[in-house]
């Protein structure tokens, strides 16, 4: 078997007219000498000046060399994130297409391949007109392979979509070991063993078959995953075929359980209250690429905070999965299923058209089957701000659900709401999300950045009004977004609107209702640092940058910063 990192360097070029060569591929050539040579993953939104408000199609190359190619060899081509529309070559021929900027995705090159010098071509697209989900760009649409690319290579069969279910039962742990093997046809052995911190095997078992198998488990003394004590095991898998090992994986797992009991939310039995943070990935140097060390800093930051709790409000990728899961972080995840709100009394939406649809569903599965084994995930969030009391949305959503259900029952599934308007998502989601900013937008215009008029107050009565309303759900409420924009550096002793002050001040009041009402069992402020919004007007106040954060744009701390620290550590 063979593991091939493709991120480094490849070539790079902009495609000043698409649509005259939609015949090309570039990957049936050598590699042309004039194109720029860059790095992936990245966006070439920060390649240079010259392309950073660059919206279009651009083509990415590289060659790779494979010396040893077993004769039957399977071969999986992995993308962990493309944004936006990624058509894929390989030595001349078309392996395939994918939609969607921020879930990892894989194409079988099994037929393409060759041993010796291969050539790999990505035509890029991320034309604001040709994407689909999110239907508004409430973050900065960065074009380009932005996270790493891999190629794995075995003989006559491979393991994928490898799934590890473990709850606790009694003092140990019960669950079961699935993986789907490729092809499909092909009769295997497959072995397990899990291993805990120490190294020691507390459990092995093995089984043969076609296509999807399963071994059930069960150990009789297991250490729970929690925020405190992140408990992590490790599963080794070995496939053979005909007698040989031909593939071999090692994944780690927590054993937890989550539930909900009325208004509130229970890990391992216990009711656990959500410190969150929203947060928007985005820095001024890496742009959208997750730059280890940035990320490292940041879940540095939100643990000073007091932060248990991050919610993503795109999928990121594994290795900030796998950081979460040392580290103790809880996860809430969600798609960009963001800003579908045709009006109510419109027919033959978005919500009926079933290439959306497909997409959407689509989206959920590529982001629960990276994410399926990560204990830190706790929320799956199939929507963000749609317009959900929609009478063709509550189709849309039950697809969605039920394919998080058909691939997860361990975790609670989430949707944030615009001001309270659940419509459909009230039946179908675990937890009820609030995303709402009374005290901010009712008090400014969006298009000047001047204040409207109003009192000094903040006028907090339409939120409890929508708190004592939702409480009667009997779900739990998380508040997922909620805060006010904040110039840094802007200071002003009577908290003058888009002032660090009236930022902490906002916090702070909004903090003091939600203390009220027993069923928040959770807040995340919106967010944790400053990012690039196209939909926030160029204004005196706005210039580019959504200004919510708590820290600014190159991560350094504003007032409200502490206002958290102190409600989240008491």
């Amino acid at each position: 078997m063979q593991d091939l990192s493709l991120s480094g360097l490849w070539k790079f070029s902009v495609d000043q007219d698409p649509e005259y060569h939609r015949g090309c591929d570039y990957s049936g050539v050598p590699l042309l000498r004039y194109w720029k040579e860059v790095v992936v993953p990245g966006c070439w939104n920060r390649y240079g000046a010259e392309y950073d408000l660059f919206e279009g199609v651009c083509w990415f190359a590289r060659e790779f060399v494979i010396e040893d190619l077993p004769q039957a060899a399977v071969a999986k081509l992995n993308f962990e994130g493309v944004n936006y529309l990624a058509d894929v070559f390989l030595n001349g021929k078309k392996i395939g297409t994918h939609e969607g900027g921020y879930t990892p995705f894989s194409m079988d090159v099994s037929a393409a391949i060759t041993r010796g010098i291969n050539r790999l071509a990505v035509r890029v697209d991320n034309r604001r007109l040709k994407i689909k989900l999110p239907a508004v760009m409430g973050w900065y649409n960065y074009g380009g392979i932005h996270r790493g690319v891999s190629l794995r290579i075995t003989d006559k069969t491979q393991l994928n979509e490898i799934k590890i279910s473990a709850l606790p039962e009694g003092k140990g742990a019960k669950g079961s070991v699935t993986v789907r093997v490729e092809p499909a046809d092909l009769k295997v052995e497959l072995s397990a063993r899990i291993m805990d911190r120490t190294g020691e095997c507390v459990w092995s078992g093995k089984t043969s078959g076609a296509g999807k198998l399963e071994i059930p488990f069960d150990f009789q003394k297991a250490d729970l995953w929690s925020p405190v004590d992140p408990t992590l095991y490790v599963c080794d898998l070995e496939l053979a075929a005909d007698g040989e090992v031909v593939d071999k994986r090692s994944v780690f797992f927590g054993v937890r359980r989550l539930e909900t009991r009325g208004n509130q939310i229970l890990l391992n039995n216990e009711k656990i209250y959500l410190k969150g943070m929203c947060h928007v990935f985005d820095h001024p140097i890496c742009g959208m690429t997750f730059d280890p060390a940035v990320i490292r800093a940041d879940l540095d930051d939100l643990r000073a905070l007091g932060v248990n709790c991050m919610r993503s409000h795109f999928p990121p990728p594994s290795f900030v999965l796998d950081e979460c899961d040392r580290r103790g972080m809880m996860l809430w995840l969600e798609v960009p299923i963001y800003c579908l709100n045709p009006k109510s009394s419109d027919s033959g939406t978005v919500f009926s058209d079933n290439g959306a649809k497909s997409l959407a569903v689509n989206m959920v599965r590529e982001m629960v089957l990276q994410a399926i084994n990560h204990p830190s995930v706790i929320i799956w969030s199939v929507g963000n701000e749609c317009n959900a009391e929609h009478p063709e949305a509550e189709a849309f959503f039950r697809a969605c659900v039920e394919q998080v259900r058909a691939l997860d029952r361990s975790r609670l599934i989430g949707y944030a709401s615009y001001y309270g308007e659940t419509g459909c998502m009230k039946d179908y989601a675990d937890v009820i999300g609030i995303n709402q900013y009374w005290g901010w937008y009712d008090r400014i215009s969006q298009l000047t950045g001047d204040s409207l008029p109003a009192s000094k107050e903040m006028n907090l009565a339409p939120l409890e009004k929508c708190l004592n309303e939702k409480s009667k759900l009997g779900k739990p409420l998380l508040m997922s977004e909620f805060n006010a924009d904040a110039m840094p550096g802007c200071l002003s002793s009577s908290r003058d609107l888009w002032s660090e002050n009236y930022q902490a001040l906002f916090l702070e009041k909004q903090m003091e209702v939600f203390a009220r009402y027993p069923a928040v069992a959770g807040s995340f402020p919106f967010c944790y640092a400053d990012y690039r919004d196209p939909s926030k007007h160029v204004n005196q106040r706005w210039n580019g940058l959504n200004l919510k954060g708590l820290v600014d744009y190159k991560r350094k701390h504003k007032l409200a910063w502490d206002v958290i620290r102190r409600r989240y550590q008491a």
